[in-house]
């Protein structure tokens, strides 16, 4: 049985790094209230600036392999779980999580007569969070100046179990996450604990809800025909694109699907293990011979 490819992302489609711009984001205030008032936002919820026509803006990454750039809050209002700052950095991030060292942007607030913020330092820290769209995310964080800047890389998409329902992005596509109300258990045993510990399990029972309220619109829609499927992911770093290709593993002409192994032991989400029948039939339909950059999994359409 032929694979179906997808979708292919490249950078024709958007996907950019960091661009080592000097930003300037400049606003025109009347009074030393407006200041006040301003700066209060930036600093506790993270408030959008509003930028003049011609200042120039970060290149928006696609989360994958370049981070999406955002304020970040001394004081965060959102509600998002997030765990406490972690000095101890992703693996593929231990070169960048160095304290002092430049982003290659800065981040600026220009008054009528003076300014905040500068060029941006990491601050050797992270954290984990999850976002309102239920995406886990790895969030860098720097200062500039006296402002705050986070680079965040999605991780996976959470199902309403708060487990992830494909496979982890490129740079963490070999951990696994597990989401409990203690914090995120990382590979099974590393645990990063909750910023807020008490409010913790009541924003985790909210992302959840949000997440079952979706599925439910699409699993009641009598438009879409429910099967579960391989899917899988083949990366290529170097353009900063991927493959995506999709096995049924149901057909409504069964003699179309010999060969295809049980799957009803496995649980949507996971990783698929390349030494597993599952993994062997993934590399023969698809002719990989270099596991090195895909990753497989199962889920429910």
């Amino acid at each position: 049985m032929d694979c179906c490819r997808l979708f292919r992302g490249d950078d024709s489609c958007g996907i950019a790094g960091i661009s080592h711009t000097f930003v300037r984001e400049s606003v025109t205030l009347k009074s030393s209230f407006h200041i006040a008032a301003l700066l209060w936002l930036a600093a506790f919820i993270g408030a959008t600036i509003a930028t003049a026509a011609h200042d120039s803006q970060p290149a928006r990454g696609d989360g994958i392999f370049t981070p999406t750039i955002s304020p970040v809050a001394s004081i965060d209002k959102t509600g998002r779980p997030m765990t406490v700052e972690v000095t101890q950095p992703e693996p593929s991030f231990s070169n960048v999580m160095v304290a002092g060292k430049p982003t290659g942007d800065s981040y600026i607030i220009n008054f009528p007569n003076s300014s905040a913020g500068g060029a941006c330092m990491y601050t050797g820290t992270g954290r984990y969070l999850i976002e309102s769209t239920g995406v886990l995310t790895f969030q860098i964080l720097a200062e500039c100046g006296k402002l705050k800047r986070g680079y965040s890389y999605m991780i996976c998409r959470l199902d309403e179990e708060l487990h992830c329902s494909e496979a982890p992005w490129w740079f963490f596509k070999d951990s696994t996450f597990v989401v409990t109300n203690q914090g995120l258990v990382i590979n099974g045993s590393t645990v990063r604990s909750w910023h807020d510990a008490s409010e913790a399990p009541q924003q985790l029972q909210a992302i959840a809800a949000k997440i079952k309220l979706a599925n439910d619109r699409s699993r009641n829609d009598p438009h879409v025909l429910h099967s579960r499927r391989i899917s899988c992911r083949t990366f290529h770093p170097s353009t900063k694109s991927y493959d995506i290709h999709d096995f049924a593993t149901t057909c409504a002409v069964k003699s179309m699907c010999n060969g295809v192994p049980n799957i009803d032991s496995l649980r949507d989400g996971d990783p698929i293990d390349w030494n597993s029948p599952v993994g062997s039939y993934i590399k023969q339909q698809n002719k990989i011979s270099d596991i090195s950059g895909s990753v497989c999994w199962i889920r429910t359409q």
